[in-house]
């Protein structure tokens, strides 16, 4: 096959020689580093013009496996993070095969700091060949959001106002569990919403410490937005559950092989010191009041970024109803995520979800977010995951929670449905449609008006928006797609439809009225205060 192939080359107008592959090394020890083995399958140098002969040099690469599972011992261990350097690879054609990976236009840099994502050409599924300008990179899963690097970011976060550090316990190997609480102290705790949020439970999921990360750099910013969600929010944030697998380069399980996503469900003396610590602490701050919301940040293979929600076969219908309704609101005004991809499953105890369940039943909103290593929506012509478009999704998900909970902030401003409607409404009592608040109503005909009102708003432009009922569909699998046809089930928007822009001349009573069609629900508006040029 070799002779063949060469032969094809040669008659190409390539001339190809045999290479010594000596030269090209691979190691992976730097922190966060992951790396297997590497096994040389060819090598050969190919002539393409007169004086440019490049070596071609393929490799099969396998990850570094974790440790065995000595509580959930049906696992098998997972080879999925890897983060390696090589080197002597300027000039040089290289194939790598990965074939515990499953992540195209993967992450690389030239120096370990300044990194990028390979094109799509260069970087498929499993697959890498990158002809190499610079004699050292390394490559990585996702670009690495290391241990070290949380602590700088830690140390920048704590020097703004409102934010106090707590260690909450230590990892197996002794590394703190470092619990940021974000509030502003000046405010009465019983006026405030209530968030947790944590996320590396998995360590090889670095992106999802970039969506907590942008989510955190909103809430501590000196902006007036920030400073009116410190006064209305607690927020709690552990950024990382698992400091000890993230130092490492581990893939899914803490220092002693336990995967802690699954271990909340466990006896005592079969949880790990860092879910015993989590579980110890969120059972002190919930003792007299649970938390609104209850974020567990992590990333996923799949080319969509998505929220797992708990179907209401599980749980109850209008709990079922309060999910859509909220990852309907992520879903609005965000380019990463759509209603259609979301994923479905059961509530179980061993899960940081079901251990609230159990506690607060519908009373705390808690779910995983997924953001993804590759495309969005699996459109592979449009978005992908990078560091921006990630930090925006981790502010997006935070002013989602204010919209959903009713909270108004300055530049963003929650018009909520009357609590008396006209004539040509009645109340909506069902929970198979979404819509924010405890009641809903819907017209009884066409043409039926609903007057808005809002005290205090400053004069201005503003983007109207009207939030519009999806259907709350549970799904027989984890998605939306028809078990026997295998076809999506479209189920709707569940979010801000933009309406139009309406100008406030003065400083005061905001009014608006719009008409109905039959059977529609009325829900609350938000009004986006627009910048001098129109735009948002």
């Amino acid at each position: 096959m070799k002779r063949f192939c060469q032969t094809l080359l040669l008659l190409s107008g390539l001339f190809l020689t045999s290479v010594c592959p000596a030269q090209v090394r691979f190691d992976a020890g730097f922190e966060s580093g992951a790396f297997g083995s590497a096994c040389l399958l060819d090598s050969v140098s190919v002539v393409v013009a007169p004086g440019d002969t490049v070596p071609h040099l393929s490799f099969l690469i396998e990850g570094k496996y974790d440790p065995e599972n000595p509580i959930d011992t049906t696992l098998e261990p997972s080879a999925n993070w890897y983060y390696f350097r090589m080197t002597g690879v300027k000039g040089k054609q290289i194939y790598l095969t990965q074939k515990d990976n499953g992540v195209a236009r993967t992450s690389y840099s030239y120096d370990g700091k300044v990194w990028g994502h390979l094109p799509l050409a260069e970087s498929q599924r499993r697959r890498l060949d990158k002809r190499f300008t610079h004699d050292t990179v390394y490559i990585a899963l996702y670009i690495p959001y290391t241990y070290s690097y949380l602590q700088e970011r830690i140390k920048t976060w704590t020097a703004r106002p409102d934010v106090t550090l707590d260690t909450i316990g230590f990892s197996h190997e002794g590394r703190p569990l470092q619990l940021m609480h974000i509030t502003d102290p000046s405010v009465s705790a019983g006026e405030k919403a209530r968030l947790w949020i944590h996320a590396r439970q998995h360590p090889s999921e670095s992106p999802s410490s970039y969506l907590v990360d942008g989510l955190v750099d909103y809430l501590t910013a000196d902006t007036p937005e920030a400073r009116s969600l410190r006064r209305q929010f607690d927020t709690y944030v552990l950024p990382f559950a698992n400091p000890d697998g993230v130092a490492n380069g581990l893939s899914r399980c803490n220092a002693i092989g336990v995967n802690q996503e699954i271990n909340f469900g466990h006896c005592d003396d079969s949880t790990v010191v860092e879910v015993r610590a989590i579980k110890r602490k969120l059972e002190e701050l919930t003792r007299e009041r649970p938390f609104d919301f209850v974020i567990n940040s992590h990333s996923q293979l799949s080319e969509s970024a998505t929220f797992w929600m708990h179907k209401g076969s599980t749980t109850i219908p209008s709990f079922f109803r309060k999910l859509w309704a909220y990852t309907g609101l992520v879903s609005s005004l965000n380019p990463c995520l759509r209603p259609l991809d979301m994923n479905f499953s059961d509530m179980a105890p061993r899960y940081v979800e079901g251990w609230i369940w159990d506690r607060f039943g519908e009373n705390t909103i808690a779910l995983t977010i997924e953001t993804t290593y590759n495309c969005y929506s699996f459109d592979r012509d449009g978005l992908w995951a990078d560091n921006d478009n990630i930090r925006a999704f981790g502010e997006r998900t935070l002013q989602a929670i204010a919209e959903y909970l009713g909270r108004s902030v300055p530049g963003r401003y929650l018009v909520e449905t009357p609590a008396r409607m006209k004539a040509g409404w009645e109340p909506y009592r069902g929970d198979d449609r979404s819509f924010l608040g405890t009641e809903a109503w819907t017209a009884t005909r066409d043409g039926a008006r609903v007057t808005y009102q809002y005290d205090n708003l400053p004069a201005g432009r503003y983007a109207l928006y009207r939030f519009v009922a999806g259907d709350c569909i549970e799904p027989e699998g984890y998605d939306l797609r028809d078990r026997e046809t295998g076809e999506w089930i479209d189920p709707g928007v569940h979010g801000w439809v933009y309406e139009g822009t309406v100008v406030q001349e003065h400083d005061g009573r905001f009014r608006y009225t719009r008409k109905a069609a039959k059977g529609e629900l009325a829900d609350a508006l938000l009004l986006i205060r627009c910048d001098t040029a129109g735009k948002q």
